[in-house]
Protein backbone atom coordinates (compact mmCIF):
# COMPACT_ATOMS: atom_id res chain seq x y z
CA UNK A 1 0.00 0.00 0.00
CA UNK A 2 2.76 2.11 1.05
CA UNK A 3 4.57 1.55 -2.38
CA UNK A 4 1.32 2.56 -4.60
CA UNK A 5 0.93 5.80 -2.58
CA UNK A 6 4.52 6.76 -3.37
CA UNK A 7 3.76 5.76 -7.53
CA UNK A 8 1.02 7.62 -7.15
CA UNK A 9 2.24 10.72 -6.11
CA UNK A 10 4.85 10.86 -8.58
CA UNK A 11 2.11 10.16 -11.09
CA UNK A 12 0.07 13.27 -10.03
CA UNK A 13 3.90 15.22 -9.69
CA UNK A 14 4.32 14.68 -13.31
CA UNK A 15 1.20 16.24 -14.24
CA UNK A 16 1.52 18.89 -12.36
CA UNK A 17 5.53 19.70 -13.77
CA UNK A 18 4.13 19.33 -17.76
CA UNK A 19 0.74 21.98 -16.48
CA UNK A 20 3.61 23.87 -15.06
CA UNK A 21 5.60 24.05 -18.22
CA UNK A 22 3.12 24.18 -20.61
CA UNK A 23 1.79 27.23 -18.77
CA UNK A 24 5.34 28.33 -18.75
CA UNK A 25 5.36 28.63 -15.50
CA UNK A 26 8.67 27.18 -13.17
CA UNK A 27 8.83 24.02 -11.63
CA UNK A 28 8.91 24.32 -7.73
CA UNK A 29 11.45 22.23 -5.97
CA UNK A 30 9.46 18.94 -4.89
CA UNK A 31 12.03 16.19 -3.84
CA UNK A 32 14.92 18.32 -4.29
CA UNK A 33 16.12 21.03 -7.25
CA UNK A 34 14.12 20.90 -10.31
CA UNK A 35 15.75 21.90 -13.50
CA UNK A 36 14.31 25.63 -13.47
CA UNK A 37 16.20 26.25 -9.70
CA UNK A 38 18.93 28.91 -10.17
CA UNK A 39 21.23 25.74 -8.06
CA UNK A 40 20.82 22.84 -10.00
CA UNK A 41 23.88 21.75 -11.79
Amino acid sequence: MIADTFTHQAHHRGQLSVYLRLNGEAVPSLYGPSADDRTFG
